[in-house]
């Protein structure tokens, strides 16, 4: 029996964000939001991970937490950190863990002290609504309608549900 496809995208907290100075030089948000849609329209079991920044994390940050939305937009540390180890950790764990099935949020680390189970975390997550191209609670500021063609022909052609 074939095992079934599972998938585990690493994108990164603030991706909903277009209007940064960042975004507008580089559409690195844009592009990322866009390879979180294929993956959704893919029908394969998937977690989206949107990690804080990596390693700025205090002695005592340990704590893993996840949030849905997308709506730290600092541009910044300010907007959540979390460790390596840590991602790594979430990303390894959601391959295997029914509870994070396609689930898509953002992930950073708060002061206290580490979850071994992460389990009753992914549990807390509501699941991405299988009609739309985002996230669960994200901001609807990219309509299909302005994206270029090769994106909607790729998200036809990989898409296990009818047309986009």
């Amino acid at each position: 029996m074939d095992t079934p496809v599972r998938i585990a995208l690493m994108t990164t907290i603030g991706v909903t964000e277009r209007l940064s100075s960042w975004n507008q030089r580089t559409e690195v948000h844009d592009w990322k939001r866009r390879s979180e849609r294929l993956v959704r329209a893919s029908g394969h079991i998937y977690t989206i991970v949107r990690p804080g920044w990596f390693d700025y994390n205090n002695d005592d940050e340990h704590r893993i937490v996840m949030l849905q939305g997308d709506r730290r937009h600092a541009g910044t540390p300010e907007d959540g950190v979390i460790s390596r180890e840590q991602i790594a950790q979430v990303l390894v764990t959601a391959l295997s863990n029914d509870a994070a099935k396609n689930k898509t949020f953002e992930l950073v680390a708060e002061r206290g002290e580490a979850q071994q189970d992460l389990t009753p975390l992914f549990a807390e997550l509501r699941n991405d609504n299988p009609q739309k191209n985002d996230g669960v609670f994200d901001i609807d500021n990219m309509p299909l309608t302005e994206e270029p063609e090769c994106v909607i022909n790729d998200l036809n052609l990989y898409s296990k549900n009818s047309k986009i």
